[in-house]
């Protein structure tokens, strides 16, 4: 047995009393902390020791449109102050600027800098490069048999999520 920090991956010999979606979620809940784990070592070397992962959704979020620091905040599901002291550490990094926003003075917009979408896409190509080496151990048929499950995982989460958000902002 394996201990993920989420869940104990059990030898997939071992019989189970779960149905398969109980299999299902237990596998991806066992597989999405080591996941996280190869991705937190890519963005460390680019990006340096004290780059983390919330701060590198961040920059993603910010590489689609601006947003406030309360859109930064929601999309998270964390504290406005959460949100704020996050925000500030990619500042002061000079990977994000606050602009004033023309439609609420308030509030401001947050941009990636050149040097913030810079540092954005170099760690995102450094996971991508990590995570496709890894796939291209396994054979060709097994490496579409997972692009077809997350595609069909990918449908169900964003599904999920919206609905998460409809009924948040109500």
């Amino acid at each position: 047995m394996i201990n993920t920090g989420i869940l104990n991956i059990r030898n997939p010999a071992e019989k189970s009393e779960m149905s398969t979606a109980q299999e299902t979620a237990h596998t991806l809940l066992s597989i999405l902390p080591l996941l996280n784990r190869v991705m937190v070592v890519e963005l460390r070397q680019e990006g340096g020791e004290e780059t983390t992962m919330p701060q590198f959704r961040v920059l993603s979020y910010l590489a689609e449109a601006p947003m406030t620091v309360s859109d930064v905040a929601r999309r998270r599901r964390v504290s406005f102050q959460s949100a704020g002291e996050l925000v500030q550490a990619l500042v002061e990094r000079g990977w994000i600027n606050r602009i004033p926003d023309p439609n609420d003075r308030r509030q401001s917009l947050l941009h990636l800098t050149d040097a913030g979408q810079q540092e954005y896409e170099r760690a995102q190509e450094h996971m991508l490069e990590r995570i496709s080496k890894m796939v291209e151990n396994l054979p060709e048929e097994d490496q579409v048999l997972i692009r077809r499950a997350m595609s069909l995982l990918q449908t169900v989460l964003i599904n999920e999520v919206e609905q998460d958000d409809r009924d948040v902002s109500k």
